[in-house]
């Protein structure tokens, strides 16, 4: 019988912080909607907005632990906070890139130029000037050129969300970045127990039980052989490389 109360009431609760965070992206550019017309400087307009966004997400990964719908772990949390630094990371769930926001005080990333078409999200997308994926050659200098500002860059290198019972597979857009503006990378390892808000899952999907939400923030890796190797050579033998490395160190997360 309790189980059944606390199914539902996490079902109640789901409902809620989704409604909270379709209003919040609504909210967030009104707030941000002032500085943007009094302020001339583009770079300052964003880096507001994104640091808007960063209190924005923080409050709300506690708003989703208070109602009792999940609980998380972030070990190597302060590697985070380095100002200027390459997160390459999987992406299992719907929350990876709110939780690494919250935890980024300045964080730029690369999203899917479809959320410009989210009659929620494209505001804040538009403000924040996240970077859009749909052009090689341009997303390669807009990423070197936010890093250069002292920015934080988030790459999810499957490029969506992988299933846990899917074989993680990288594309080459990561490591492409890597090898061509010759930044190491932090990596972040995420991992879902039970898995939950994953590609094929609906919001009402909830697990029998609250999940746990475990986050790896490993030392910058070295991959200075990748880095003198031709940049198309030493893509797709980075790529192979990161897919290794992360299907080990997830596989060593309880």
């Amino acid at each position: 019988m309790l189980e059944k109360v606390n199914y539902y009431w996490r079902l109640f609760a789901t409902a809620t912080v989704y409604t909270i965070f379709g209003l919040g992206c609504i909210l967030v550019p009104l707030f941000s909607l002032l500085p943007f017309l009094l302020i001339r400087n583009h770079n300052i307009r964003q880096r507001g907005t994104r640091k808007l966004v960063h209190w924005a997400f923080k409050g709300y990964i506690h708003l989703l632990k208070f109602m009792g719908i999940m609980e998380w772990e972030v070990q190597g949390i302060k590697k985070l906070k380095n100002p200027g630094i390459l997160v390459v990371s999987n992406h299992p769930t719907l929350l990876d890139v709110v939780f690494l926001i919250a935890f980024m005080p300045n964080a730029d990333c690369i999203i899917k130029s479809a959320l410009l078409k989210n009659p929620i999200m494209i505001a804040v997308v538009y403000l924040s000037g996240y970077i859009k994926n749909d052009s090689g050659a341009l997303l390669i200098k807009d990423a070197k050129k936010s890093l250069n500002r002292g920015n934080s860059l988030i790459i999810f290198a499957e490029g969506t969300r992988t299933n846990p019972d899917e074989e993680i597979s990288f594309l080459r857009g990561a490591a492409n970045i890597i090898v061509r503006i010759k930044k190491v990378p932090t990596p972040v390892i995420i991992k879902c127990s039970p898995w939950t808000l994953g590609k094929k899952k609906k919001w009402y999907d909830i697990p029998s039980r609250k999940f746990k939400l475990t986050i790896k923030v490993l030392a910058e890796m070295d991959l200075n052989r990748f880095l003198v190797m031709p940049p198309g050579i030493g893509a797709r033998r980075l790529t192979k490389h990161m897919e290794k490395f992360f299907k080990n160190e997830i596989a060593l997360i309880e």
